[in-house]
Order: structure tokens, then sequence, then C-alpha cells
């Protein structure tokens, strides 16, 4: 293999790598279910990431949402989720390197009444998201399933 040839492989691998973990990381305009979910208050969201899980008829996603206490209070209220003490283990497994590791101190986590984080789960969108306080985020993953 020739030097350019291997330097050209390198530089794809990083690349890969770097999309794995969303860098860098831009924010994007919010979905529609959240722009529902606040309404007026949409404006409260200082950023917004998505980050694609995949998927074919059925999808996933993972959001990061910059905001107030007061605007994720009205996410979860406009989502209709429960709070939960229960985190998911595949939570903190999460690919994007902002995604949280571990629950910090003061987070809550909230879930919708059908959200399953070891199965498909019924057909709709299904919502688990936890947010951290101390650093102003929330962290959902989205299940949509057709």
């Amino acid at each position: 293999m020739s030097i350019g040839a291997f330097a050209a492989l390198i530089a794809f691998l990083g690349f890969v790598y770097a999309r794995y973990l969303d860098v860098p990381a831009r924010p994007v305009p919010l979905v529609s279910e959240l722009s529902y979910a606040l309404g007026t208050s949409a404006a409260g969201v200082s950023a917004f990431y998505r980050y694609d899980l995949g998927g074919f008829i059925d999808h996933e996603w993972l959001w990061r949402i910059d905001a107030k206490p007061d605007v994720v209070a009205l996410v979860v209220s406009g989502l209709d989720l429960q709070r939960t003490n229960a985190v998911p283990r595949q939570f903190w497994q999460m690919p994007p390197h902002y995604w949280p590791r571990s629950m910090s101190a003061g987070a809550e986590a909230f879930q919708s009444s059908s959200f399953s984080a070891s199965s498909r789960g019924p057909d709709g969108d299904h919502y688990f998201l936890l947010y951290d306080k101390t650093r102003e985020r929330a962290f959902v993953w989205l299940k949509s399933n057709f």
C-alpha cells in the first residue's frame, strides 16, 4: 500500500470516527415535536443538537436541549413525560461525545409511559429525558416506532 493510500485510509477512518462521536457538534433548528411542545417558549432553547442513531421503519434519535429549568419543564409536560428513578444502562453508552456518562447531582429523569430501553415498544414516539440542572442541559433518547 502506498503512503498516499494509507494516509487517505487513516483520514477516512478519522472522519468516520468523528462522525460517530458527533465532532464537531453543531446546533440545528428545533424539531417539530419540540416546537409544538414549547409553543411560544421555543425561543427559550439556547441550543439544540440532534444525533441520528439510525433505523429503517423504526428510527431513534438523541437530542441535547440547552435550556433553563422552566423551558425543560414545558418539554416534559408537552411530551407527556413522567418522572422516573431508573435510568436505562444503555442511556449512558450513547455515542455523542457530549452525552452524559453518569448521573450528576440533582439530575432528574423522565420518560414516556411506554418507553422501553430494551425492546422496541409499541408504535408511536417514546421519550426518555435526563435533565442535568447544573449544566442546564436535557438529554433525550427518542424512539419513533412506525
